[in-house]
């Protein structure tokens, strides 16, 4: 297998494992933010402080956790591309594609993950906070 071939099937993996973990958090995130709203409004479910505490304990290291480890992934993803870009040019004279790097974005996987993370504490607290 060529060095090319190999880094290319790495760069498969990872933005495999970085959608899925992306998809995932985001999905509970989702679910915690609509079961804290619906439940008291639905089936009059009052939600205790040490509760309160106890889910948005969740939230946070939910957040977290896939905060960094997008971030992680994303810095293994950039020096996958930068050595991709420094082959093809080496070999094909290939111009690189630094705009269309998912590395490279402004508002991605980490900045969607810590408005999912805000939102679900928001709901998690609003109407504790209201009352």
């Amino acid at each position: 297998m060529k060095h090319s071939e190999y880094l290319e099937t790495q760069l498969s993996q990872r933005l495999e494992k970085l959608w899925r973990v992306f998809s995932w958090c985001s999905s509970i995130l989702i679910s915690i933010t609509a079961g804290v709203i619906a439940l008291p409004k639905t089936h009059g479910v009052i939600f205790s402080i040490s509760q309160l505490l106890i889910i948005s304990s969740v939230i946070l290291i939910l957040t977290i956790y896939a905060y960094l480890w997008i971030d992680e992934n994303l810095k293994f993803e950039g020096k996958i591309r930068d050595e991709l870009d420094k082959i093809f040019a080496e070999e094909l004279s290939y111009p690189a594609y630094k705009e269309l790097r998912p590395d490279k974005a402004k508002f991605g996987y980490k900045v969607v993950i810590l408005l999912l993370g805000a939102v679900a504490l928001l709901a998690t607290w609003l109407d504790f906070l209201i009352k």
